[in-house]
C-alpha cells in the first residue's frame, strides 16, 4: 500500500482544533460538579494535576502514555506503589471523562 503524502481533512481538523488545558480542565471539573463529587475530591484532583505537571514538566493535555510509563518506572525507586497510584488516579479520571465526552 502506497503512503499518502498529505493529511486528510479530518486529520487537519484535529491539528487545527487542539484543545487547551484550560478547556479540558473546565469540562472535567464541570463533569465533577454534575456527578456531585465532594469538594475535597475536586481539590485533590486539582492538586494532583498541578503536581503531575511539575513532575513531568508538561501540560496535562500534552501528556502521553510514554510519559506516564517513564514516570512510573522512575518513581518506583523513590515512592511507594500506593503513592504512584494515588498520583495516577486523577489522570485516569480525566482520561475517562475526556474519552466519554468525545464519543
Amino acid at each position: 500500500m502506497k503512503r499518502r503524502k498529505e493529511l486528510s481533512e479530518e486529520e487537519l481538523d484535529l491539528i487545527r482544533n487542539k484543545v487547551t488545558e484550560d478547556e479540558v480542565l473546565e469540562k472535567f471539573f464541570k463533569d465533577c460538579c454534575l456527578r456531585n463529587l465532594r469538594p475535597a475530591t475536586i481539590e485533590y484532583y486539582m492538586n494532583e494535576f498541578h503536581a503531575t505537571e511539575k513532575m513531568l514538566k508538561k501540560d496535562i493535555v500534552d501528556i502521553k502514555q510514554e510519559d506516564i510509563e517513564a514516570f512510573i518506572v522512575r518513581s518506583k525507586t523513590q515512592i511507594s506503589i500506593t503513592t504512584i497510584n494515588t498520583r495516577l488516579r486523577p489522570l485516569r479520571a480525566l482520561s475517562t471523562i475526556t474519552k466519554k465526552r468525545t464519543n
